[in-house]
């Protein structure tokens, strides 16, 4: 008897906390979308550092290459300088 509310409480207790787990990946999804917005057409990690308030260089070319993974920017290919394009495609 006691197994079974033992087993009750910690099944609650992690639904509960994976409840809020969403919502707060909810939240910082919708920080992304606006930054992402808030970016030019064409940019460069400068860009990305002062949209995603990003602390450092390294921070801002993470989120370049986790964006080019998505299929959400294009490097520009005729830049002597790291110039990236928004390719039009939708951030889910």
């Amino acid at each position: 008897m006691w197994l079974t509310v033992v087993l009750l409480t910690m099944a609650e207790a992690y639904f509960d906390n994976k409840l809020k787990g969403a919502s707060v990946n909810l939240q910082r999804k919708q920080k992304t979308f606006e930054a992402f917005e808030r970016l030019p057409e064409e940019f460069t990690s400068e860009d990305v550092m002062r949209c995603f308030h990003l602390g450092s260089n390294a921070s801002a070319r993470k989120k370049v290459t986790r964006l080019y993974r998505d299929h959400l920017i294009e490097k520009v290919e005729d830049s002597k300088k790291a110039l990236f394009r928004k390719t039009g495609a939708q951030m889910l």
